[in-house]
């Protein structure tokens, strides 16, 4: 029997089931298990389309034309060597290794600029030399290379740029040590200032994956309409290693507070870079020399009255006066007084600094110092902000930290960095990169990647073999080559010391006895000068030049017949293009021999 099916409308409608609510917690658990699953689908969809992350993010402050630092050269057994192009050896030390990393071998580059190259000497003695060595010896574990790619003048954004072509030599660590190079190359940030700051932190997100890639590319497009495209500052290919002068310089703190923007920005850049290849990153704060090494520029604070001027000059050469004669209460008290006119003037401080120094108020001249270094016109010393900035970013990003200034200030008088840790202002001596590369090896024990064996005989051993092999003759025009770019800078005294360095180092060398001579004539020091350039005259009896500068530090000290006798041979042995001053100084002091009784 059929059954009759009831007319539509007829009869109890069906109630709909009522919708089903999930709690929040549920909506929470369903969204972290299927968002996740789209987005690793949509990444693999993208892949086999051939989007490819972009790993790290591009500089948006400065562009350039990356110039290959290793060049491959094929052995006669058919293994391929990378080494330092030839072009580029002006900049970086002769460095080679494998192409292809053999079995076993963990392969550290070391980054940065000068100091990290090892200037003013070489790879040998920089802190990567020592490294080496330290591992050969103390873990046998593996093999180890360590190569030393530090660019002379080079400042973070290029070894940035740098680390793009090393990433592709299986690197295992990154050495960062950089930071004094930073206000070296002329630019501006005028556009910077207005990229919005969730555009670049979307950009470092997005580096990370094919789907983010595209999302921030989409992203960038819409925001460059609401504000003004960035502008790159394009610069040579290669850093110009000749300063672009003093003169250049002007104190600019919205340029200064944009340099550091930029260097914190390079440093986090190196970090992605290396992690793009799994490599891991050790970080470095740049110390400076803080007692031996005065402002390369002062100026004024802008907006001084002329009065204020007067009395702030008034008060500074008189603290001159004072520190010249040995008085440095009456000395401090006077800069006291100009520095509360100006506070701007970075020699005052570093003058103060001086004499709290040697009242023995030593943390305060440690004060004055950094601040007479932060206060720098040209600023080719790291700026204290820039070692918080290291620390910072260490901490931020979970790297390892060697704190630098701290090891230099452990081993320094009164804590106060000098000449005793430096050759300059900035590059430290063979010890300190010693002690450097020491503290380096520590952090990799401390982080599994070394195992060393560091007793007190492999360690003296070490230290012995490497000082062996310095040449002392190397090292003696290296420190001459420095004193005379210290000299170009008007730094005088700093000048002087190392060309006296330099000249005990190759005695008999004429142009290390000649720099110490017009370094020590420079700073008033005749009788020195004298000695060096009767030493010069003893090696190279025509040398024209030693001969005129001689004349002149003997009429000085007052011995006049030998002035004329001195003249007449730079007159003599001399370039025609300096007769005419020649002769000026030969006229002159034979006319003060005739009026002489």
């Amino acid at each position: 029997m059929t059954r009759k099916r009831p007319k539509q409308g007829s009869g109890r409608k069906r109630q709909a089931s009522p919708p089903v609510k999930l709690s929040l917690r549920k909506k929470l658990l369903f969204s972290a298990i299927t968002v996740p699953l789209v987005l690793v689908m949509l990444e693999l969809a993208l892949a086999l389309f051939g989007v490819q992350p972009t790993l790290y993010e591009s500089d948006p402050y400065v562009g350039f034309a990356p110039v290959p630092l290793f060049v491959e050269k094929e052995r006669p057994d058919g293994t391929v060597q990378c080494v330092t192009a030839r072009n580029k050896l002006r900049l970086f030390n002769a460095q080679t290794f494998p192409r292809e990393k053999p079995p076993g071998t963990y392969r550290i580059f070391s980054v940065g600029g000068s100091t990290t190259h090892g200037r003013p000497y070489d790879d040998a003695t920089s802190f990567s030399g020592w490294l080496r060595e330290y591992l050969r010896a103390t873990s046998t574990e593996r093999r180890w290379e360590v190569i030393n790619a530090g660019g002379v003048s080079y400042a973070s954004y290029r070894a940035a740029l740098l680390m793009e072509q090393l990433i592709q030599y299986e690197p295992d660590l990154f050495i960062i040590y950089s930071g004094h190079n930073e206000f070296l190359e002329e630019r501006t940030y005028g556009d910077i200032k207005d990229i919005p700051e969730w555009v670049l932190r979307i950009s470092t997100w997005a580096a990370r994956s094919r789907a983010a890639t595209l999302a921030s590319n989409a992203i960038q497009s819409v925001a460059s309409s609401w504000s003004k495209p960035p502008r790159k500052n394009e610069l040579n290919n290669e850093v110009d290693t000749q300063m672009i002068g003093l003169s250049a310089y002007r104190r600019d703190d919205a340029l200064q507070e944009n340099v550091l923007k930029h260097y914190r920005y390079s440093l986090s850049r190196m970090i992605d870079i290396a992690h793009s290849v799994g490599a891991r990153v050790v970080l470095i704060t740049p110390a400076s020399n803080l007692l031996g090494a005065s402002p390369f520029k002062s100026e004024n604070r802008a907006g001084l009255t002329e009065n204020e001027l007067a009395r702030w000059n008034e008060q500074y050469q008189l603290a001159e006066q004072k520190l010249g004669q040995g008085a440095p209460v009456e000395a401090l008290a006077a800069l006291d007084q100009a520095v509360k006119i100006d506070d701007r003037h970075a020699t005052a401080h570093f003058r103060r600094g001086h004499a709290l120094a040697q009242l023995g108020r030593y943390d305060e001249a440690k004060v004055a110092l950094v601040r007479a270094m932060d206060e720098d016109v040209c600023p080719l010393r790291a700026l204290s902000p820039m070692s918080e900035i290291v620390a910072q970013v260490a901490t931020k990003r979970k790297i390892p930290l060697i704190d630098f200034v701290a090891i230099q200030e452990e081993h320094s008088q009164h804590g106060i960095p000098g000449d005793g840790v430096f050759l300059d202002h900035v590059h430290p001596t063979i010890e300190a990169h010693r002690l450097l590369a020491l503290e380096i090896l520590n952090v990799m024990a401390s982080e599994g990647i070394a195992n060393p064996d560091m007793d007190d005989a492999t360690l003296l051993q070490v230290s012995s073999d490497v000082r062996s092999q310095i040449d002392p003759a190397a090292h003696g025009r290296a420190l001459m080559n420095l004193s005379k770019v210290l000299g170009w800078a008007g730094k005088l005294r700093e000048a002087y010391r190392l060309a006296v360095k330099a000249a005990e180092l190759i005695p008999d060398s004429a142009a290390a006895q000649y720099q110490a001579g017009i370094t020590a004539q420079l700073v008033g020091k005749l009788e020195e000068s004298i000695d060096h350039y009767r030493m010069v005259i003893e090696i190279e009896p025509t040398a024209a030049l030693a001969h005129g500068n001689l004349g002149v530090s003997l009429e000085a000290r007052g011995d006049l017949a030998g002035a004329v006798r001195h003249y007449e041979r730079s007159l003599k042995y001399g370039e025609p293009k300096d007769a005419e001053r020649n002769q000026r100084n030969l006229a002159r002091a034979q006319q003060k021999l005739r009026q002489s009784p």
